[in-house]
C-alpha cells in the first residue's frame, strides 16, 4: 500500500513536471517565439513564383498606372502530375514557363484565360490558377522610357525601373502563392507579396512620373505609322516636364532577351541616347548667340547659293544654284539660308556660339540621374578654328545632340529666354534660370513663327483659320556619313501655342530626306492629337 501511494507521487510530480514544461512551451510560442515559428511555417507553406510584379507602380500624371496595370493568369501544377500533354494544353494556352525555385512545381503564365484549357488543366493535372498583376502588358506602353527589369532578382535595369529602383525595389520582395505542409495550393489565400527574409506582406508604393499616359499613347500610334525610324519628345512647356517620349523600333521587356545580340538597336532610348548632327535647328543657338551680341535682326548678307568657309564651300540648299540674293537676319531664319549663317557666325566667331549652345544646355545631360542618356558634343577650342566655323555655324561638323537636349534648348525659347530643366517625377519641378535675355526669345519665337508662315515649314499647312501660326518651328536637315553618300537626318522642333506656349514637341527622323519632309508630318499629327484632344490648359499638378 505505501508502495502504490509512493509510485503515484511519483507519477502526479512527472505529470505536474510535463505539464508545466507544456504551459512554459506555449508560453514560449504565444509570447516569445510565436513571430519566429510562424516565419517558419510560412515558410514551409509558400510557394515562391516569377514573372508577376512585385515592385512598386509607375503612374502617370494624373495617377493612371504606367505599369502593371494588365492581369495575368499564373498556372501551377506538381511536377509528379505534370506531362507531355500539359505541356502542350500550356501551349494551346500561350502560357509560357517562368523560372521558379520551387522544387516539385511547373510555374507557367498566360495573359489570357482559357475556360475549356483551364478546366482540363484542373481535373485531369490538378493545376492551381491563379490570377496576378504582370509588371509590363503586351503592348507596354512607353518601354524606351520606363526601361525594363533584371528576370533574376526584378532590380531595375534600364530607364526609369533602374533610375528609381530604390523608391520602385523597398524590400526584397518576391510573390508567392500560400500551400499546405502537402504542397497544395489552400484556396482563397490568393497570392500575397512578401520578403524573402520575413514573409511579411508589403504594401506598394510607386513614382508619380510627368508623363500623360494618352499622349504617350498617341505619339507612339503616330511614330508607328509613320514607319520612320525616329524619336520624339514632348515637354510641358511651363515646367520642363517630360509629357511624352518615343521612339522606334519599338521593344517588348517581357522578352529582353531576344533583343541583347540584335543589331537592330531596339533597347536603345534614341531620345536620351541618340547623338546627331542638329543641322539647321542649331541655328536657333546661332541666332541667339548673335542677337545677345548687339546683332540687329535687319542685318544683311548676300547669298548667291555657296558661301566660303577658309577652304571649305558650303551650298545653300533653299537658296538655289543663284541664291536668296540680299537677306535680312529674319528672312535668312525662315528661309534657314547657310550662307547667311556662315557669314554671321564667321562675325561673331565660335566662341559666342559655344558659350551660348552651353548656357541653352547643349553638351550636358538634359536629364540629370538618368541612366541611358548622351551629352552630345560641343567643339572644343582645337577644333574651333579655320574652315571649323562654317560647319559650327550651320549644325554641322563634330557637333553632336540628342532629341531630348534640342527640346531642352528650344524649350528655353518658349519660356522667354529661361530654363526650367527637364525632369520625370512632378515633385521633382525646381526653378528656372534665365539664360537669355527675353527680348533675345521674343524675337527668336517670332522668327520661328515666320518659319510656319512663309519659310521651310509652310508646306506643312500650321497656320490656323485665323491666319495666325498654330506653332513656331524651326526644321533642320543634317548631313552625316560620308558626303558622297548623301545621308541626312530630318528634324523639326517648336511650341504650341505661339502665345503661353503649353508643348515643346522636338521630332527626329533617321534618313529622314528633310526636316519638314520626314519629321514635319509627324510634328504636324501631334499638333492635331492636342488641338482636337482638348489637351491645352494642362493643369500642372503640384
Amino acid at each position: 500500500m505505501e508502495l502504490e501511494k509512493k509510485n503515484m507521487k511519483r507519477i502526479m510530480i512527472f505529470l505536474g513536471a510535463l505539464i508545466f514544461a507544456l504551459v512554459l512551451r506555449l508560453a514560449y510560442i504565444q509570447l516569445i517565439g510565436g513571430g519566429e515559428l510562424a516565419a517558419a511555417t510560412r515558410a514551409q507553406s509558400l510557394i515562391s513564383l516569377e514573372g508577376s510584379n512585385t515592385r512598386g507602380i509607375i503612374y502617370d500624371r494624373n495617377g493612371a498606372a504606367l505599369v502593371a496595370d494588365q492581369k495575368h493568369f499564373v498556372y501551377i501544377i506538381k511536377e509528379a502530375d505534370f506531362d507531355e500533354k500539359a505541356a502542350k494544353l500550356l501551349e494551346q494556352a500561350s502560357a509560357r514557363e517562368v523560372s521558379s525555385d520551387n522544387k516539385g512545381y511547373y510555374v507557367y503564365s498566360s495573359q489570357d484565360y482559357d475556360k475549356k484549357i483551364g478546366r482540363t488543366l484542373i481535373q485531369q493535372y490538378n493545376a492551381y490558377i491563379l490570377q496576378a498583376s504582370s509588371r509590363y502588358g503586351e503592348n507596354q506602353l512607353a518601354p524606351h522610357l520606363i526601361g525594363y527589369v533584371n528576370r533574376q532578382d526584378a532590380s531595375g535595369a534600364a530607364g526609369l525601373e533602374l533610375m528609381y529602383d530604390k523608391q520602385l525595389s523597398g524590400l526584397n520582395r518576391r510573390i508567392y502563392a500560400v500551400a499546405d505542409v502537402k504542397g497544395n495550393i489552400l484556396p482563397g489565400r490568393g497570392l500575397i507579396i512578401a520578403s524573402d527574409d520575413e514573409k511579411d506582406s508589403y504594401v506598394k508604393e510607386g513614382i508619380r512620373t510627368t508623363v500623360d499616359k494618352d499622349l504617350q499613347n498617341a505619339v507612339e500610334g503616330i511614330i508607328g505609322e509613320s514607319g520612320e525610324d525616329c524619336a520624339v519628345v514632348v515637354l510641358d512647356s511651363r515646367s520642363g516636364g517630360v509629357a511624352a517620349m518615343a521612339c522606334t523600333p519599338d521593344f517588348d521587356p517581357n522578352n529582353i532577351n531576344a533583343y541583347m545580340e540584335s543589331e537592330g538597336n531596339e533597347l536603345m532610348n534614341k531620345a536620351t541616347q541618340g547623338e546627331y548632327a542638329p543641322g539647321s535647328v542649331f541655328k536657333i543657338v546661332v541666332t541667339a548667340a548673335a542677337l545677345e551680341e548687339g546683332v540687329d535682326l535687319n542685318q544683311s548678307f548676300f547669298c548667291n547659293g555657296r558661301v566660303l568657309a577658309g577652304n571649305l564651300s558650303i551650298g545653300c540648299e533653299t537658296g538655289g544654284e543663284e541664291g536668296h540674293g540680299e537677306i535680312t537676319l529674319t528672312d535668312a531664319f525662315a528661309q534657314s539660308c547657310n550662307s547667311y549663317f556662315v557669314q554671321l557666325g564667321q562675325e561673331i566667331g565660335a566662341d559666342a556660339i559655344i558659350q551660348t549652345a552651353e548656357a541653352m544646355g547643349l553638351a550636358k545631360n538634359a536629364l540629370d540621374g538618368y541612366p541611358q542618356a548622351g551629352k552630345g558634343h560641343l567643339m572644343t577650342e582645337q577644333e574651333r578654328y579655320g574652315d571649323a566655323i562654317g560647319n559650327l555655324s550651320i549644325g554641322q561638323g563634330q557637333t553632336l545632340v540628342t532629341p531630348l537636349q534640342i527640346a531642352a534648348m528650344t524649350n528655353v525659347i518658349a519660356n522667354g529666354g529661361n530654363d526650367p530643366g527637364v525632369h520625370l517625377l512632378m515633385e521633382e519641378e525646381d526653378g528656372q534660370r534665365q539664360v537669355l535675355s527675353q527680348q533675345t526669345a521674343s524675337q527668336i519665337g517670332d522668327m520661328m513663327a515666320l518659319v510656319c508662315e512663309e519659310g521651310t515649314a509652310k508646306s506643312l499647312g500650321l497656320m490656323g483659320a485665323d491666319g495666325k501660326p498654330r506653332a513656331a518651328v524651326k526644321t533642320g536637315t543634317a548631313e552625316y556619313g560620308a558626303k558622297e553618300d548623301g545621308r541626312t537626318h530630318g528634324w523639326i522642333t517648336g511650341y504650341t501655342p505661339c502665345e503661353e506656349p503649353e508643348y515643346t514637341i522636338t521630332v527626329l527622323v533617321e534618313g529622314g530626306a528633310s526636316g519638314a519632309g520626314s519629321a514635319g508630318p509627324i510634328f504636324q499629327k501631334i499638333l492635331e492629337y492636342l488641338e482636337d484632344s482638348g489637351s491645352y490648359s494642362m493643369p500642372t499638378l503640384a
